[in-house]
């Protein structure tokens, strides 16, 4: 019988075959790695775009302001405030009645993006003016939007229609903010630049209309130093100095900020302490 040695045919044509399906077996591994791998890039892409393009979800949001990759929430000076359009209560109600529920849950979704970006190249900002009527003062606490401040709910005198929530965010609330039920109140326009940051539709199609200040810095008296914070006054009785929080509470999200209307109509509120005079404050 002949020998098999390392020159015979059978030998050759064997290691030939065993490295060709060696060969085959590893490109097929090789190609499923880099087809792995390029998936996962994509998906950590897709994840870091995500987390990145839309803070205003509670999850990213949480996890950039620990990572250090959001800016602070700051206010503006009168003359360095965004862009934007100042909207009736009638034309911006006008604006946002033909949305659903999806359209309106997306729109909202990109007003609290913009505010929590500070609204970084934006020159479309949507901003609310107008005279309303005072339905309710409350006190915003550690639940809330803003965890200090005055919220003030307000009906619009020209369109009943629209309910405003002006949240006027402060490191300290007053103790006393004395706005009576039934009055009037003016949200003017460059003086204030009420931003819309969330639209709520109720039962009946009312709409509240939730905005906050972007002014909220008042220039200082020399170049060396910084400006200081946003005072308002509604009335001699009704003072506050506004302050644009670092952080907002985003979970458990609380819109519109102010209570129902039933409950507020029922306990009417204001920020009097006196035991002599009821209190209109809701704690």
């Amino acid at each position: 019988m002949e020998a098999v040695s390392g020159e015979s045919s059978f030998s050759r044509n064997s290691r030939e075959q065993d490295e060709g399906r060696y060969s085959s077996g590893n490109l097929i591994l090789w190609i499923a790695a880099i087809a792995v791998l390029i998936g996962l890039n994509f998906a950590s892409w897709s994840f870091c775009m995500w987390v990145f393009g839309q803070p205003e979800h509670p999850m990213n949001y949480k996890l950039l302001n620990r990572l250090e990759k959001l800016d602070p929430i700051h206010g503006f000076l009168p003359f360095t405030a965004p862009r934007g359009k100042f909207n009736s209560a009638k034309d911006l109600y006008a604006q946002v009645y033909p949305f659903n529920e999806s359209e309106l849950r997306a729109y909202n979704g990109i007003l609290k993006r913009y505010y929590l970006k500070n609204y970084i190249e934006r020159d479309d900002v949507t901003f609310l003016s107008g005279e309303f009527v005072i339905e309710s003062v409350q006190r915003m606490g550690e639940e809330d939007v803003f965890q200090s401040g005055i919220v003030i709910r307000g009906r619009s005198s020209t369109f009943p229609d629209v309910i405003l929530d002006l949240a006027l965010p402060s490191e300290e609330t007053p103790e006393v903010f004395d706005l009576p039920v039934g009055g009037m109140f003016q949200v003017e326009e460059s003086q204030m630049c009420a931003a819309l940051l969330n639209v709520e539709r109720l039962q009946d199609t009312t709409m509240v209309f939730t905005v906050v200040p972007l002014v909220t810095k008042t220039p200082a008296p020399s170049v060396e130093e910084p400006p200081g914070p946003k005072t308002y006054e509604f009335n001699k009785n009704a003072v506050i100095t506004v302050r644009t929080p670092e952080k907002i509470q985003i979970e458990p999200e609380r819109w519109p900020i102010s209570e129902d209307i039933g409950v507020i109509e029922e306990n009417p509120v204001n920020a009097l302490k006196d035991e002599d005079i009821e209190p209109e404050v809701a704690e």
